[in-house]
C-alpha cells in the first residue's frame, strides 16, 4: 500500500517540484505557524492532485495534451503550500515556480541521458527501493548540487525582493515551453530508446532549465545593483544636504559670536546702570539660543533636535517639540538621522515660505496603539500636488530632487512602519507609525 501511495503521479512529482523548490525557500521569512500551516496546505495540495489526475483521465486519457496539462497542473498546484507558508510577493512566487521547476526538470533529464549512456533502462516502477532511489532521493541530491553550483553562489541576502514580476512570467513560460517540447519528442513510442528520445531532447530540456536559472539571476542581480545605486544617489543627496545645514548651522555660531564680540566691547563703555542691564538683557537673549538642550533618551534625536533648532531660531520660526527619543533608539543612529534630519528639513523649506509669524512646526513623537507614532506638522499655506501619497516637488529639474521623501519612505518601510503625508486646514501632516519595541534590561 505505501509503494502504491508512493508511485502515484500527484505524490511524487509533488515531493519532486517541492524539493525542487525549497532550494529557493531557505531564507524566506516563515508565516507563524509555519509546521501545522505546511501540513495542512500538502494535504489539500495532494488531495487536489489525485482530482486534477483523475478528471484529466477521465476526460482526456492517453491525449500527449493530458500529459502536458498534467505536470502544469502539478506545478500550479504547488503554489498552495508555498503561499500558505511563507511570506511571499506575486513575483517572488513566480521567480519561485519557475526555478523550482527548472531544478526538477534538470534532475529528471540529467537522470535520463545518464542511464542510457550506462545502458540502464529507464524504468519508471520497480521496487520500493527503486522507486526511493530513482523518484525522491536523487531529486533531493539535485537540488542540494544545484544550490551549492548556482543558486548558493549568486545569493546575496533577501534578494528575491529585486525580483522583476516580468522577467519572472517570461522565466516560466520559456520553461513550460521547453518542458512542452520535451514531451513533444519524448511522448511518441518511436523515439523511445533512441538518441533523439534519450539524449538529443533530454539535453535540450537540460540547457533550457540552466538558461533560465541563470537569466532570472541575472536579472536578480540586475535589479540589485540598480536599486543599490539608487540608494547610493540618495545618500549622497543626503549628505549634501546635511553638509549645508551643518554649515549654515556654524555660519549663524560665528555670526553670532562676531556679534558677542563687540557687543561685550560696548558694553565695557557703558557707565550707566540701566542701560548695562538692558544690554546684558539683550545679549542673555542672544546666547539663550545655545540653551536648546535636549534629553530625549536618544542622543542622535538630541544632537538633530539641537542643530535644527538653532537653524529655526535664526529663521524666525516658532518650534515646539514633545517627543519620547528612546521609543525609536532601537534604529541605527544614521537612519534616526536620515528620517529625523529629512523631515525637519522639509518643514524648515515648506514654512519659509510663509509670512514671519505664522512659520510654525512642531514635532511629537508618542505611543498610539502599541505603536510609535511621530507626528511633523507646519503651517503650509499652498495648495500642493500629491502622487503616490508624497507631494510633488515644485522645483523645475525635478529629477535632482524628491530624495529625501524617498530615503524616509525607504527607512520607513525598512522597520516595517508606515508614513503618511496630507495637507488639511492649512496644515501639512507627517505621520509616521513604527514598531514598539521594549527595551531590553
Amino acid at each position: 500500500m505505501l509503494y502504491e501511495f508512493l508511485a502515484s503521479n500527484y505524490v511524487q512529482f509533488t515531493f519532486q517540484l517541492l524539493i525542487s523548490e525549497t532550494v529557493f525557500l531557505i531564507h524566506v521569512q516563515r508565516k507563524k505557524y509555519f509546521v501545522p500551516r505546511l501540513m495542512a496546505f500538502l494535504f489539500i495540495e495532494i488531495l487536489l492532485g489525485y482530482l486534477w489526475e483523475s478528471f484529466l483521465t477521465s476526460e482526456m486519457s492517453g491525449s500527449m495534451l493530458s500529459y502536458i496539462l498534467l505536470y502544469v497542473g502539478y506545478a500550479i498546484l504547488t503554489i498552495l503550500p508555498i503561499l500558505g507558508s511563507f511570506e511571499l510577493e506575486l513575483p517572488e512566487l513566480i521567480f519561485i515556480l519557475g526555478g523550482g521547476y527548472a531544478v526538477e526538470h534538470m534532475t529528471f533529464v540529467l537522470s535520463r541521458i545518464l542511464l542510457y549512456l550506462a545502458h540502464r533502462e529507464y524504468k519508471l516502477y520497480g521496487s520500493l527501493p527503486h522507486l526511493l532511489l530513482t523518484r525522491y532521493a536523487i531529486y533531493v541530491l539535485g537540488a542540494v548540487i544545484v544550490y551549492f553550483l548556482i543558486i548558493r553562489t549568486r545569493k546575496r541576502g533577501n534578494e528575491l525582493q529585486d525580483s522583476d514580476f516580468r522577467i519572472a512570467v517570461l522565466a516560466l513560460v520559456v520553461m513550460m515551453f521547453a518542458i512542452g517540447f520535451s514531451v513533444y519528442w519524448s511522448y511518441p513510442q518511436e523515439y523511445q530508446g533512441t538518441r533523439i528520445g534519450e539524449i538529443i531532447c533530454p539535453a535540450y530540456s537540460f540547457l533550457c532549465s540552466v538558461l533560465v536559472l541563470f537569466m532570472e539571476y541575472y536579472v536578480l542581480r540586475e535589479n540589485s545593483m540598480k536599486r543599490e545605486q539608487e540608494m547610493i544617489e540618495q545618500l549622497l543627496q543626503l549628505s549634501n544636504i546635511q553638509q549645508k545645514s551643518s554649515k549654515e548651522a556654524i555660519d549663524i555660531i560665528n555670526m553670532k559670536c562676531h556679534d558677542l564680540k563687540h557687543q561685550i566691547k560696548a558694553l565695557a563703555k557703558i557707565a550707566d546702570d540701566k542701560s548695562r542691564d538692558e544690554y546684558l538683557q539683550e545679549i542673555g537673549a542672544a546666547v539663550s539660543i545655545y540653551d536648546a538642550t535636549y534629553h530625549t533618551g536618544c542622543s542622535v534625536l538630541d544632537y538633530v533636535l539641537r542643530e535644527k533648532t538653532l537653524i529655526f531660531n535664526e529663521r524666525k520660526i516658532e518650534f515646539s517639540c514633545m517627543v519620547e527619543g528612546r521609543m525609536i533608539s532601537y534604529m541605527t543612529p544614521a537612519d534616526i538621522y536620515a528620517l529625523m534630519g529629512n523631515a525637519l528639513d522639509n518643514a524648515l523649506e515648506r514654512v519659509l515660505k510663509e509670512k514671519e509669524g505664522e512659520r510654525v512646526i512642531s514635532l511629537q513623537i508618542k505611543h498610539h496603539h502599541d505603536m510609535v507614532l511621530i507626528h511633523l506638522e507646519n503651517r503650509c499655506s499652498v495648495a500642493l500636488q500629491f502622487e503616490d501619497g508624497v507631494p510633488v516637488t515644485d522645483k523645475k529639474d525635478k529629477t535632482k530632487h524628491g530624495f529625501g521623501v524617498k530615503s524616509m519612505v525607504y527607512i520607513v518601510k525598512k522597520y516595517d512602519g508606515d508614513l503618511l503625508m496630507s495637507l488639511k486646514h492649512g496644515k501639512f501632516n507627517l505621520d509616521i507609525l513604527l514598531p514598539l519595541y521594549q527595551e531590553e534590561d
